[in-house]
């Protein structure tokens, strides 16, 4: 039998960190097991975030799983229950894994909690993981709340205290400084569409985007605040643009705006047929609605933007999966229909033909006089009927054969007006079984359904 791998797997999140800690420990625990380390396997994930990625955008550690399922691994040592998983829901797959598969866990960390076989116990302990990956996660972004890179409007510079330290501070650029001070007054003011829209224009040209100019309207770090759990936090090394009342009164104004875009994005995200595959880098396709146009699709990764409309899609979708199903229904079926009842209708005769046989021969050994008891002449004769019932039956199913048969070359009569009458949902069942996916070129796209290649123009 094939010996079965010892596994150290490490991890760290980011490239500023490394693995030194992590390897010492596992190879300080192969020393006490007498275990050579080169019959170990290392399993690296270096710079991959747990939070961030789940298990299967984790090379190393997918690895890692994949072994355990085909049951090639006999000991995995691992620093902590973290470097593994901090999602619950994943320590719980780990769990049952490599209890199923009889897997020895070992966690060499000094204060962390040996591996417990008992998987709800060991899943009480992994809920402390996932809890810490999140408290990372908010104080990373905290801090980014508090002291970001560069931010519109303000110059971010370095002043050196008394004490000899050095202090970040954010003080107003007098150029877009004075934009955004504008903005906010100006969207105070905003009580229609026409106005919101005219604004978010007005000041996104100014300030390279729609999409900034929401994000400007919803950041009170231009207030020399930020949000926490508990409220507002005052900001002391930052230089206020607006007061703190002004941005809660946009506030109340954006978010009625925002709510009623994102209902309609919700309503327009209902009528999507098929997300579309750029044809160029072979990506799905990003679904948009603007805030004065119709809703689209766009991809620009690396390569001139792809563009087209929602409604397009969907039409060009429709027509296609309606003009192939009423061309290609009885094209490719209704052979196969007439193949299969053609074979069925053969083995019936030829079947038939057996039975005949048998009640033939039987018949003889009747009239042939050899029967010379009551009791045999009673079960020729229960015999011959059995056949002969038999018999009845394969011909009627002869007929019923030949009736479908007939019925087949009126399915073109039945299929064109069904196509006609299809439901919603009668429909996008069809595309969902028909076609495969759709791609966007820069002047035509292309349908692949299952089996068959169509191109179609784009006007």
């Amino acid at each position: 039998m094939r010996k079965k791998l010892v596994v150290v797997y490490s991890r760290v999140s980011s490239s500023s960190q490394n693995l030194r800690e992590q390897l010492d420990a596992a190879n300080n625990f192969l020393k006490l097991r007498n275990i050579n380390k080169d019959e170990v396997l290392y399993l690296k994930d270096f710079n991959v975030s747990a939070t961030k990625n789940d298990a299967s955008n984790r090379p190393a550690y997918k690895r890692l799983l994949g072994l355990v399922s085909e049951d090639k691994v006999d000991t995995i040592i691992i620093y902590s229950r973290d470097r593994g998983t901090r999602d619950f829901f994943e320590a719980s797959e780990f769990i049952e894994l490599v209890n199923q598969h009889g897997v020895e866990v070992v966690y060499t960390a000094t204060d962390e909690i040996p591996y417990n076989k008992n998987s709800s116990i060991e899943s009480f302990y992994g809920i402390f993981s996932q809890q810490e990956g999140k408290n990372i996660k908010r104080r990373t972004t905290d801090a980014t709340k508090r002291y970001p890179g560069q931010v519109i409007g303000y110059e971010r510079i370095k002043r050196e205290m008394e004490d000899g330290s050095k202090k970040v501070f954010f003080l107003m650029d007098n150029d877009r400084s004075k934009t955004i001070k504008s903005l906010f007054k100006e969207f105070s003011q905003v009580s229609t569409k026409e106005d919101f829209v005219n604004v978010l224009i007005k000041y996104g040209k100014r300030l390279n985007s729609h999409s900034t100019v929401i994000k400007i309207l919803q950041r009170p770090f231009y207030t020399a605040h930020c949000i926490t759990d508990f409220g507002y936090d005052e900001l002391t090394h930052v230089e206020a643009i607006i007061p703190l009342e002004l941005f809660e009164d946009v506030q109340d104004t954006l978010n009625k705006f925002i709510e009623e875009y994102e209902e309609k994005v919700s309503r327009a995200k209902e009528n999507i047929l098929l997300n579309p595959i750029c044809g160029q880098c072979n990506k799905e396709m990003k679904f948009k609605k603007a805030l004065d146009k119709p809703s689209y699709f766009v991809c620009s990764s690396k390569h001139k933007k792809v563009v087209i409309e929602l409604d397009e899609v969907n039409k060009v979708i429709e027509e296609t999966v309606i003009k192939e199903t009423q061309q290609y229904t009885l094209t490719v079926y209704k052979p196969i229909f007439q193949s299969h009842l053609k074979g069925v209708l053969d083995n019936l005769v030829h079947s038939k033909q057996h039975k005949e046989h048998l009640l033939k021969k039987s018949m003889l050994t009747l009239a042939s006089g050899n029967i010379v008891s009551n009791d045999q002449l009673k079960k020729s004769q229960m015999k011959i009927q059995e056949i002969q019932d038999q018999i009845d039956v394969i011909d009627r199913e002869i007929i019923h054969v030949n009736s479908l048969k007939n019925e087949v070359k009126t399915i073109s009569n039945i299929v064109e007006p069904a196509i006609e009458r299809l439901t919603e949902s009668d429909l996008e069942t069809l595309i969902e079984l028909l076609v495969k996916d759709i791609k966007i070129f820069q002047d035509y796209l292309e349908i692949n359904m299952y089996s068959l290649v169509f191109e179609k123009g784009v006007s």
